[in-house]
């Protein structure tokens, strides 16, 4: 009728548009006016006939917002009687499935996208009569000749009542567009509606027990229902008729004949696949062939190889679920897809723990590990699969009819079949969580395995109990999260096995490079690379100390990308455990308005508040990492601005989350701000020098006077800068001591910064000699000792002065620049080494003391520099 409507107002527009074409600007005849009659009258009563439409459909609007309207009634009545009965569920089973059937008898959800179509295209509509409404003054003016006829006053008339009827039709599209908006406001108060009573319901029904606790009548009742559904419901009579039916309509049939034909090319590849595996398998392990190309195709290609089977399961799945005239398809199709996820992720673990796949051959994993957690490989696909059908399909089924039974049955012998699987990965040594040794033999890795090889018991015992239910969804998140978790822990693998290969490379070519060098000195000539790439040693590495502080980034990324997955996954059953919000702890009170409110202080409050301090904790512990990774290496910042920057990051991050994990248990700012204010007062004169070294540290890491790796001297402390803390900086001095220096002293007192813009330091060296010794000759000969000299810079270049004559002697001043603090003392031993076999070739005598060294690099005290007996 809509679609009727809205072709009716298009062609009414298109016909006055070729009536207007085709219109004179004059009448001149009766013939001409008799014409123009006719189209009005057809015209008005096309107009009409919309106008009768018009008020059916708006008639139709009112009364689908009364309906809407009682729908929302009965929603509400029915989260009333949850509200009403819920604290006597416990109690009785008969009066949870009571209220699970009337749960069911709620209406569907409405969709707001038909009634925004349907407004757009009412606007529409009413645009055109408007257009068309605009359009009557340019209709033709009659001639002075037949103003006088009878036809002419009808003509008049005639477009008289179609401006009368295109007003009434603008007009009464603006009552429909309003209609169309309250029911568009009706259905969202029913989405909102059946939402909270779904709600409600997974709160009251989660914990509450769905069925009966199994009793010495279970067996009986389940012999019982397994002859009925095979015998009484025709349960093969339907699944032919149904394979009858997806056999004969298209879509289905397309796409199980495609999923064959996925099936078969893969038994075709199969053998391509096997040959890349051994290829692949030989090349692993060797410095010059090996590549993370490999790894990265042997998980693609694994990916692909283990696709057609679950996706010719899935397209069974969706055969059988469209046949609604049969409820036995129905419901064994929703099994079916429910199993298809499970079954590729099966297949998938096949494909990589094979003899030349990612596991054993990419990853270095244990062979006979490996096979032991693969021993019930079989059992998983034969027996895990069928079961998982069986359970999905009977809790679909007739809403939930045989679940108590038949579901009951095939989810505890599930189970079974998941402790069998469980245990046999527990004794392979899977690890679920690799601390920073790298090792999986852990605390948390003890609880999570604990955790994973006790629910399929709990679940068991829920199940006996009458809880299947509560049972299903818990273990089925739970599995869920130990998938998502083995799938993290092969990534952190695979990042490890890359880091792997790069460091290999990396000491091949410093082997490499080493030898070629030993042999172009025996030699004198330089040997074929092609020939040392067979011959050289290929390293053996130690995978525990490959680059600790990467993996130690990587392991804390993936903690991170888990413990959202695991949000994520729950979030499902935040309203089941709603229950929390029940048990009050401790009351508060907070003003809101200007009105005092009594607040209480819930376990679920503490449990949130723990879980963003989790959060804010892992964030402030990872974020240098985090940062440094993905954003500051891709910056060009200074030296020092990075760790600037994640710092005061780190302190923002930890003061938001304490505030907001603070205020879920009742301590928020308006609170504690004068306490706070009161602390800081007194703070400020108790520990003003806790206080002033921790805004020390601040201005240190804006201001960057300081950074880690400098070399400076404090006080009589000269050192390399290791940490800077909030509190004070750590120095380790030439004796390896760590000194802890706090943070007021680099601000207020005296610093040298050997490195701050210039690493570049000046070594200055007295050099005595007799005095008939030819002074040219000398600093000749200080010059060459500079020029063979490798620490010495060229530039600033060396100089050399005849500085003093003191007591019969010479003293020259040598002056020497290294290039950084640790070439000092590297330098000072090879130039005293070059001087003195140069006196030595030209017979040249050091008087005593022999030599004098003067580390004006230091600074120096006085004008005259003495020279002292003795000294070096």
């Amino acid at each position: 009728m809509l679609l009727r409507g809205y072709l009716a107002g298009i062609l009414l527009l298109l016909s006055c548009f070729a009536f207007a074409e085709e219109s004179i600007l004059n009448i001149d005849n009766e013939d001409q006016l008799t014409e123009a009659i006719t189209k009005l009258n057809e015209k008005n009563e096309d107009l009409r006939q919309n106008m009768e439409y018009q008020k059916a459909h708006l008639t139709s609007i009112v009364n689908e917002q009364n309906n809407i309207n009682t729908q929302i009634s009965h929603v509400q009545n029915t989260l009333a009687t949850l509200a009403e009965q819920g604290e006597w569920l416990s109690f009785s089973t008969a009066l949870g499935e009571t209220l699970r059937q009337q749960l069911l008898r709620l209406p569907e959800k409405p969709k707001s996208q038909p009634l925004d179509a349907e407004i757009a295209e009412a606007k529409v509509q009413q645009l055109n009569y408007s257009n068309t409404l605009a359009g009557l003054d340019n209709y033709p003016v009659l001639s002075g000749n037949l103003n006088n006829l009878k036809t002419a006053s009808q003509y008049r008339r005639l477009i008289r009542e179609q401006g009368e009827l295109l007003k009434t039709l603008i007009s009464g599209i603006d009552t429909t567009i309003l209609e169309l908006t309250k029911l568009k406001i009706s259905n969202k108060q029913l989405t909102n509606a059946i939402d909270e009573v779904n709600d409600a319901a997974h709160r009251y029904f989660f914990w509450v027990a769905d069925v009966n606790p199994i009793s010495l009548s279970f067996l009986l009742d389940l012999v019982k229902d397994v002859v009925y559904v095979t015998f009484s419901i025709d349960t093969l009579s339907q699944l032919y008729n149904a394979g009858v039916e997806v056999l004969s309509a298209p879509k289905p049939l397309f796409f199980l004949v495609l999923s064959l034909l996925f099936v078969f090319v893969q038994l075709k590849m199969r053998g391509k696949y096997n040959a890349f595996l051994n290829k692949s398998a030989t090349r692993v392990g060797k410095v010059t062939q090996d590549s993370y190309a490999l790894t990265l195709k042997v998980i693609i290609f694994s990916l692909i190889m283990a696709l057609p089977v679950p996706i010719l399961w899935a397209a069974l799945g969706f055969a059988l679920q469209i046949n609604w005239d049969y409820p036995v398809a129905v419901a064994l199709g929703y099994g079916v897809n429910a199993a298809a996820p499970v079954l590729w992720v099966f297949i998938i673990t096949a494909h990589f723990a094979s003899q030349n796949g990612l596991f054993i051959t990419h990853f270095g994993w244990s062979k006979q590990n490996v096979r032991q957690a693969m021993k019930y490989y079989r059992l998983s696909v034969w027996v895990v699969i069928p079961l998982v059908v069986v359970v999905m399909s009977f809790d679909q089924f007739n809403n939930r009819q045989f679940a108590a039974t038949i579901g009951r049955a095939a989810f505890i012998v599930l189970c079974f079949a998941l402790v069998f699987m469980t245990n046999s990965i527990h004794r392979a040594g899977v690890p679920l969580y690799i601390d920073k040794k790298g090792s999986g033999d852990n605390l948390l890795s003890h609880i999570l395995w604990f955790v994973l090889l006790s629910a399929p018991w709990l679940a068991i015992i829920a199940a006996c109990l009458g809880y299947l239910s509560t049972a299903e969804v818990l273990l089925g998140r739970l599995e869920a999260s130990v998938v998502i978790w083995f799938g993290l822990l092969v990534i952190y693998f695979m990042i490890r096995r890359w880091m792997w290969i790069q460091k290999r490379r990396i000491e091949f070519e410093r082997t490499k490079q080493r030898r070629l060098e030993r042999m172009q000195r025996a030699k004198g000539i330089e040997e074929d690379l092609t020939s040392m790439n067979e011959n050289v040693d290929e390293p053996v590495i130690d995978l525990d100390v490959i680059s600790a502080q990467s993996l130690q980034l990587v392991r804390s990324i993936i903690m991170l990308i888990a413990l959202i997955s695991m949000i994520l996954l729950w979030s499902e059953l935040h309203s089941a455990f709603a229950f929390m919000n029940n048990i009050k702890l401790w009351g508060t009170s907070t003003i809101i308005n200007g009105n005092e409110i009594e607040q209480h202080i819930t376990l679920g409050s503490v449990c949130i508040a723990i879980l963003v301090m989790t959060i804010t904790i892992q964030l402030v512990k990872n974020l240098p990492a985090l940062l440094e990774l993905g954003i500051l290496q891709h910056l060009d910042l200074a030296h020092g601005t990075g760790y600037a920057i994640s710092t005061v990051s780190k302190y923002i991050i930890l003061m938001i989350g304490c505030m907001i994990a603070f205020s879920f248990i009742g301590i928020d700012w308006a609170k504690i701000q004068w306490l706070i204010a009161a602390l800081g007062v007194g703070l400020g004169f108790g520990l003003q020098e806790i206080f002033a070294n921790f805004i020390s540290g601040l201005i240190i890491l804006f201001e960057k006077p300081v950074r880690i790796g400098d070399t400076v001297t404090i006080r009589d402390l000269t050192g390399n800068i290791t940490k800077i803390n909030t509190r004070a900086i750590t120095i380790v001095d030439w004796d390896r001591k760590e000194i802890v220096m706090p943070n007021k002293a680099f601000i207020t007192e005296q610093l040298v910064n050997w490195s701050l813009s210039d690493s570049i330091t000046r070594i200055v060296l007295t050099i005595p000699a007799t005095i008939d010794a030819d002074s040219e000759l000398v600093i000749k000969l200080l010059q060459q000792a500079s020029q063979e000299c490798e620490y010495v810079l060229s530039d600033p270049e060396p100089q050399v002065f005849l500085v003093d004559i003191q007591e019969g002697i010479q003293l020259f001043e040598l002056r020497l620049f290294a290039a950084e603090m640790g070439h000092r003392m590297k330098l000072r031993s090879a130039i005293h080494k070059l001087i003195l076999d140069a006196y030595r070739q030209h017979d040249l005598t050091l008087p005593f003391p022999p030599l004098q060294t003067n580390l004006e690099a230091l600074g120096r005290k006085s004008g005259r520099r003495s020279y002292t007996i003795g000294t070096i």
